[in-house]
């Protein structure tokens, strides 16, 4: 009975993995590359300076330009986070048009930084995809992570020995050195993949269970406007037209620090200057697992404290905690780099589980001639999946640094580059697999990834004056980081590519087709 259990959860585990594998590793490496995405927006804004200054360096210059434009209703974040290298002012025009500045905190001096995507993009990748409605993506997103959740579950199961064969690898069993590689980085993070795959479900689950605001709330976006205008303290308040002074930046700044207990403050917003209903809001510094959406309100004209908006319920805590906890938003830089190396292992999970899922089926498909249309088709995918997202990547990264800075849509052609790369590839993998050359695809296609990741630093030390030898030199580690990651990749690249060639090779005497191209044959 048990192990016939273990056997369906086997099955389970297979098909659930492989139907959903491509679009979770997708998730799992856009939302990986996520947890440093500030850092990839400075990379790829190389001409524009990042500042960390205080707040009250800052002050002047955000008076300065708030006179200058004579704003009633504005906000401004400092640059004292590592997601804001910036001093930002967001405003709105004449033609109540929503504007935002980005100024050199020192000097004042408006910074134009290049048009790009950014880390941005590829963080909201992990979640609203791309090229289709957010809508559509959210569901998509929610089923994989549910039965991601699924597969996590029944890999347990199925392992009723998982921490004694996490000390288990059999390098001279090609199928089992999989399996057993599988199962290595499956539990060497097995905490981190149950809280990033539980937390992301629970992040999704107003897109998911709409009724359930509806049945509250009402239907329609009404209903909705009013669940989220409760839930996450959304307040908006009249001008009243009856003038009032509003205290000064300076005194108003003192009295927040005061009431927030010399909290570090991130942000401030005011609205409606000069006015009898003029309010003040105030941010800090994410510094615990709750505390993302804490902030402070106070009447700008008498600088009475109105609410403070900290500890919440118990129900904004959960989600404020599940949220930075799935986010990072509290992680100092080790331990943003120790979410960055699970999220690999956790990629490498899903890529693993994927090569395995082929190299079981690779005699069977060898002595058929080849293989059924659906085992080599379903190679060529995971062929292209595997290595054709990374080379999208790369293609991302160069672009940014390629395309003149004044053509339009420039971010858009970044983002455009990436997966028309992918695409390709994908297309040329499943054509080579159906022509039964998946062997050859393997090895030139791991060859052109690691030519793709070799270009990165070269072309970045060309077209920039922050080379690798440079930015060491002025330990400018975000330069230093994004390099030698990308020169890692490629050897990892290169040594794969060198493996594959002489395994495939040695397995096929007869195989000529390798002759020319990429590489020359080598005696093996």
């Amino acid at each position: 009975m048990k192990s016939a259990f273990r056997q369906s959860m086997a099955w389970l585990h297979t098909w659930v993995g492989l139907l959903l594998s491509w679009i979770l590793f997708f998730i799992f490496l856009t939302g990986t590359l996520g947890y440093f995405d500030a850092e990839l927006d400075d990379w790829m804004t190389p001409e524009t300076p990042t500042f960390k200054t205080s707040v009250e360096a800052s002050m002047p210059v955000v008076k300065l330009f708030v006179d200058k434009h004579r704003l009633e209703n504005y906000s401004v974040r400092f640059p004292v986070e590592r997601s804001q290298p910036f001093l930002s002012i967001f405003y709105r025009d004449e033609n109540n048009k929503r504007q935002r500045v980005e100024l050199n905190p020192i000097t004042g001096e408006e910074l134009t930084p290049r048009a790009t995507a950014g880390g941005q993009t590829l963080y909201r990748m992990h979640y609203r995809l791309r090229y289709m409605p957010s809508i559509v993506a959210y569901y998509i997103v929610g089923v994989a992570t549910m039965f991601m959740f699924l597969a996590l579950i029944t890999g347990v199961v199925i392992h009723k020995k998982i921490f004694k064969e996490f000390f288990t690898f059999r390098k001279s069993k090609k199928p089992t050195a999989w399996l057993d590689g599988h199962n290595l980085m499956s539990v060497m993070s097995l905490p981190f993949h149950f809280m990033i795959t539980f937390t992301g479900f629970l992040l999704l689950l107003y897109t998911l269970m709409p009724l359930i605001v509806s049945a509250h709330y009402g239907a329609g976006k009404e209903g909705r406007d009013a669940f989220y205008n409760e839930y996450f303290s959304r307040t908006t308040i009249e001008k009243a037209g009856v003038y009032q002074p509003t205290l000064t930046l300076d005194k108003l700044i003192r009295n927040a620090q005061r009431a927030m207990e010399n909290k570090p403050i991130a942000w401030f917003s005011i609205s409606h200057l000069n006015d009898v209903n003029s309010q003040f809001e105030v941010g800090a510094i994410h510094q615990s697992l709750s505390d993302s959406r804490d902030k402070w309100i106070f009447d700008a004209n008498t600088g009475e404290l109105i609410n403070a908006q900290i500890g919440h319920t118990s129900s904004k805590s959960f989600y404020y905690v599940l949220r930075s906890l799935h986010e990072g938003l509290f992680a100092s830089t080790g331990l943003r780099w120790l979410y960055f190396l699970t999220g690999l292992i956790g990629t490498a999970m899903i890529a693993s589980g994927m090569v395995l899922w082929t190299v079981k089926r690779r005699n069977k498909a060898i002595k058929e001639g080849g293989g059924s249309f659906g085992y080599r088709f379903t190679e060529g995918l995971n062929l292209g999946c595997l290595l054709g997202l990374p080379s999208g990547i790369a293609a991302y990264l160069l672009v940014n640094r390629l395309l003149p800075l004044d053509i339009g849509e420039r971010a858009a052609l970044e983002v455009n580059s990436l997966f028309i790369i992918w695409g390709l590839i994908v297309m040329l993998a499943v054509l080579m697999s159906l022509l039964k050359k998946a062997d050859i695809a393997w090895v030139k296609l791991t060859y052109l990834t690691g030519l793709l990741f070799t270009l990165v630093p070269i072309v970045n030390a060309v077209t920039t004056n922050l080379g690798l030898m440079t930015t060491l030199m002025s330990k400018n580690w975000v330069f230093v980081a994004v390099d030698l990651i990308c020169v890692m990749v490629s050897i990892l690249c290169f040594v794969l590519a060198h493996y594959l060639k002489r395994l495939f090779i040695g397995n096929n005497k007869n195989l000529e087709q390798f002759k020319g191209g990429f590489f020359k044959r080598s005696q093996v």
